[in-house]
């Protein structure tokens, strides 16, 4: 590909998200003088999600706002979740979403919440997560089955 535009770049660092090339290619990006947009941060953060690189998702997420003025939107807060989830963080998931996010979490945050809290067994947030979906997703069965799943977990454990 002899000229790389945002659309091109963020093809590929989504396509390498669950490879460290991710990290490269967005480096790559910076250096030939394109700046990350809001779909860039979604694809790098959730290349450091799927990868575990808290540190570098965390340093992302900063440079998101500070270097090129794009503030976070509900995807981004949600991938932060994930990457929290990845190493087991679920506090500092939680923190992050009552302390940081500047409007009230909506169905990604709060279903990236539930999921994390479901595979670390951690029922305190989790509950305060699904009630939340139950707020915004009544009918929704899957969150149901993911509060079951913590709750039968800390029943066993």
């Amino acid at each position: 590909m002899p000229e790389r535009d945002i659309v091109s770049w963020n093809s590929i660092i989504s396509g390498h998200s669950k490879h460290p090339e991710a990290l490269l290619y967005f480096e790559q990006m910076v250096r030939s003088g394109t700046s990350p947009d809001s779909i860039t941060f979604v694809a790098i953060l959730s290349a450091c999600a799927h990868l575990g690189l808290v540190n570098d998702g965390e340093r992302l997420f900063w440079l998101m706002r500070k270097k090129y003025g794009i503030d976070p939107r509900m995807e981004h807060y949600a991938c932060m979740v994930n990457l929290y989830e990845s190493a087991g963080l679920i506090d500092e998931a939680f923190n992050m979403i009552v302390e940081r996010m500047e409007f009230k979490a909506g169905l990604t945050v709060c279903g990236a919440m539930l999921y994390a809290c479901s595979v670390h067994g951690n029922i305190q947030i989790g509950d305060i997560a699904g009630q939340k979906l139950f707020e915004l997703e009544p009918d929704n069965q899957h969150n149901f089955e993911l509060l079951m799943k913590i709750y039968i977990a800390m029943q066993r454990g």
